[in-house]
């Protein structure tokens, strides 16, 4: 394949102007979750709102303009902690995870259960397809990268898929040949390739608006961010629309995730398309002007959408000879003087082992130790000595002996020596989330159910057994207080736990959530109380964020400060309470009365900075008893 400057410049323009105006249409109307009908005007353009779709994408631009095509996961990390600040959903917890020393690919996954299948990595796909065009296989391979920084499963592959979509466009037009195409870096088995199979075929089988109604039917979820229905809205208008630059207000009349929705269609066909066969009419509206969110610091980013086209090109230049797929014609600019890594060392500790890859970058073969040290982890191997030819892995693992109980995030560093030399170290976490107190179940007899036998038909052969509802179910007392301050206060301070008449179990969470049902046996209904202290330094007002399956009261230093009387989906967030805490120890209390079997809970605190909990910070302080 051949390919001439002003035909990737004419594309990689043709792409972010349809990126641009995709975000500009969908951001006033993102979350709405219906489809819609809006006509195209001048006044939906009057104010460019800076979008996270394109935001991230500077990011790895600034990113990649530094250190070239060799970036890694580390990169990916460094870059992400020093200059980005969106405390929402996915990104929050990414940077929670990055913080504790979590990095990709286990950031994307780690306590992240709600979040790590939505759309914000599939919406950052564009710059992967853009810098390696007509290498599908190597775009996907960075959007896979990019993604389980904050994401895992669907939206991986998701990106992946939408990162080839965008490189193969620039040699072929088709939509449906782009998508089969592309189906070659996602596993046969996947949702991901499942979703493009039914979409096809729902849009050649049943039209366009059963299709959508199909979508939405069987992929469509409560969280306006999740992944597989706005993607699959994406693919059916490409699909059915995608044959003009105008599919644009045909992505946007979808809804739900409106601004990626149109902004990835937008994208896609305006690398099929070409700046140039873009209709003038949608330069004017758009205009040229890149508007970048204030939660992104420091970047060196482009201020118009030709300066981040002309950039995105130049830096495209290291990724394309990289990869020899591609033979250039005519004149181009010169590309980037970068800083390019001679090797990436990627850790984690699961399961009691140390698992280490260390991939040499430089075509040279490299002779490495890797010394690991921490003060609460003790390794079975303190030196780790190998050769590794050029452009090769070398993957090793070793036993760890970790503290019996982990309740604050531990560090430990890995020390790199390459020909004698110490070369650089990476320090990773094992992440801690406090520990709580679980006492109870209290279960008690629902007298009330005794008699209630079915009115027609007798229920046993002896009339003295009770009803079966009353054999099947015991009592939900909310009324009743099981145990007083004065007992939680001695159960707290007890030494031995063992005396008291009922269960009590310290829990140690591996995560934001509590699984209570893990630590008893039985099921039904059924009262139970978390205890902990949060532990202060200092009086600090604090978002406490909660989701729970079932009622619950949470009381703070003896104080009732939130009641939830009715089941409830265990979402993150789903009940937010802003509570002043004081300095030292302030006692935590969560009664759980359960009423369904699954009884789950999330919890997690937020710094406070007088904004609401959705645009603030996950805080590192976790409850210890």
């Amino acid at each position: 394949m051949t390919l001439n400057y002003e035909t990737y410049y004419d594309k990689v323009l043709g792409g972010w102007l349809g990126k641009c105006a995709g975000g500009i249409l969908g951001a006033p109307i993102e979350g709405i979750k219906a489809f819609n009908n809006i006509k195209l005007s001048k006044k939906l353009f009057e104010v460019n709102y800076p979008n996270d779709d394109l935001d991230l994408q500077l990011l790895w631009l600034d990113m990649v303009k530094q250190k070239g095509a060799l970036v890694r996961g580390n990169d990916f990390a460094a870059h992400w902690l020093r200059h980005v600040e969106f405390p929402w959903n996915e990104y929050g917890i990414a940077s929670r995870n990055l913080k504790q020393g979590i990095f990709p690919p286990q950031s994307g996954q780690h306590n992240n259960h709600y979040y790590a299948e939505s759309m914000g990595c599939p919406i950052r796909s564009e710059i992967w397809g853009l810098l390696n065009p007509g290498n599908p296989g190597k775009a996907a391979f960075y959007a896979g990268i990019d993604a389980s920084l904050d994401h895992h499963g669907f939206s991986v592959d998701a990106e992946k898929f939408l990162s080839a979509c965008a490189s193969i466009a620039f040699f072929e037009t088709d939509i449906t040949k782009i998508f089969k195409q592309a189906l070659d870096v996602v596993n046969k088995n996947s949702t991901m390739f499942q979703l493009v199979q039914n979409v096809m075929q729902w849009q050649a089988g049943c039209g366009y608006k059963v299709a959508a109604g199909k979508i939405k039917s069987f992929y469509g979820d409560a969280d306006f961010t999740s992944a597989p229905m706005n993607v699959g809205f994406t693919l059916l208008v490409l699909l059915d629309k995608g044959n003009g630059f105008g599919c644009v207000m045909d992505a946007l009349h979808m809804g739900h995730d409106s601004d990626c929705i149109a902004a990835t269609a937008g994208a896609l066909v305006g690398i099929i398309s070409g700046y140039r066969k873009i209709p003038q009419q949608w330069k004017d509206l758009v205009g040229n002007e890149v508007v970048v969110s204030k939660e992104i610091k420091g970047i060196e980013a482009p201020v118009t959408i030709t300066g981040l086209a002309e950039q995105t090109c130049r830096a495209g230049l290291d990724f394309i000879r990289a990869s020899k797929k591609i033979r250039l014609e005519g004149k181009w600019p010169g590309g980037y003087t970068t800083n390019a890594a001679r090797y990436h060392l990627q850790s984690v500790i699961e399961d009691g082992v140390l698992k280490l890859q260390y991939e040499n970058l430089s075509s040279g073969k490299q002779l490495v130790q890797l010394m690991p040290q921490s003060k609460d982890i003790k390794f079975s191997e303190r030196k780790i000595t190998f050769e590794v030819k050029g452009k090769s892995v070398f993957n090793y693992e070793i036993p760890v002996s970790l503290p019996a109980a982990i309740e604050n995030t531990i560090k430990y560093r890995i020390d790199i020596i390459m020909d004698s030399k110490k070369t650089g170290s990476v320090e990773r976490g094992v992440a801690g989330y406090g520990s709580w107190l679980l006492a109870g179940p209290f279960i008690e007899d629902d007298k009330s159910r005794l008699s209630a036998y079915h009115k027609q038909y007798p229920e046993h052969g002896l009339s003295s057994l009770p009803s079966v509802q009353y054999m099947n179910h015991d009592k939900i007392n909310a009324g009743k207080e099981f145990l007083t301050p004065d007992t939680i206060g001695r159960i707290m301070n007890a030494e031995n736990r063992d005396s008291f008449p009922f269960h009590v179990q310290r829990i140690i969470p591996s995560d934001f959530r509590i699984t209570p049902n893990r630590y008893y046996y039985g099921k039904g209904e059924r009262c139970l109380y978390l205890l902990s202290y949060l532990h202060l330094d200092e009086d600090k007002k604090m978002w406490v964020s909660i989701g729970c399956s079932n009622p619950f009261t949470l009381r703070i230093n003896n104080r009732n400060v939130h009641v939830q009387d009715k089941v409830e989906r265990a979402w993150p967030g789903n009940s937010i309470i802003l509570f002043p805490f004081k300095k030292g120890k302030n006692r935590l209390v969560i009664r759980l009365d359960g009423i369904i079997d699954d009884n789950r809970l999330e919890i997690g605190f937020k710094d406070f900075t007088g904004k609401h909990p959705h645009q603030e910070q996950w805080s590192l302080l976790v409850p210890a008893v």
